[in-house]
């Protein structure tokens, strides 16, 4: 396995990506083990709870429909949801997991799948504009171009 060898400063910074992504990963995992083991769950039911509990009203407009869509969820969906989840997560920790050691290959790993994703974020964004998912997309692309310099920087000291 080869390691990227960065100098203590990118290293810093290679460990804040690969937290984020342990965290992220994490998350993620305990998500999708929640949805596969609570599949007759009434989702609905839970989000009104929650919305009561944290002082929201679950009957304003928009509120009430994420309810009445969560009370529509079928066992299927939130299984697959949850299949989802735990694929991404895999992704996320296996990340995390090789920038954390200095893995080369995790870098090119995180380039590709952050990448990947920045179209269907971007198209979200168009249609759904939320400021959280402006603040995700920005750290997602700053991941991306740090990365692709390190990496090119890295691929000029080797010619040289």
């Amino acid at each position: 396995m080869a390691d990227a060898g960065d100098p203590a400063r990118s290293r810093r910074i290679l460990r804040l990506i690969a937290l984020e992504r342990l965290v992220r990963g994490t998350l993620l995992f305990a998500a999708g083990i929640y949805l596969l083991t609570h599949v007759t769950s009434d989702f609905g039911r839970l989000a009104e709870h929650i919305m009561r509990a944290i002082e929201l009203d679950p009957r304003r407009p928009f509120l009430h429909r994420i309810v009445a869509y969560l009370h529509g969820l079928h066992a299927s969906e939130i299984r697959m949801a949850g299949l989802a989840a735990l694929g991404y997560s895999a992704i996320e920790l296996v990340e995390g997991t090789g920038l954390w050691l200095d893995r080369l290959w995790a870098e090119y790993l995180t380039v590709i799948s952050t990448s990947l994703l920045l179209p269907y974020e971007l198209y979200e964004l168009v249609h759904r504009p939320t400021v959280l998912k402006a603040a995700g997309i920005a750290v997602n692309v700053a991941i991306v171009v740090y990365l692709v310099l390190t990496l090119r920087r890295r691929l000029r000291r080797r010619t040289a």
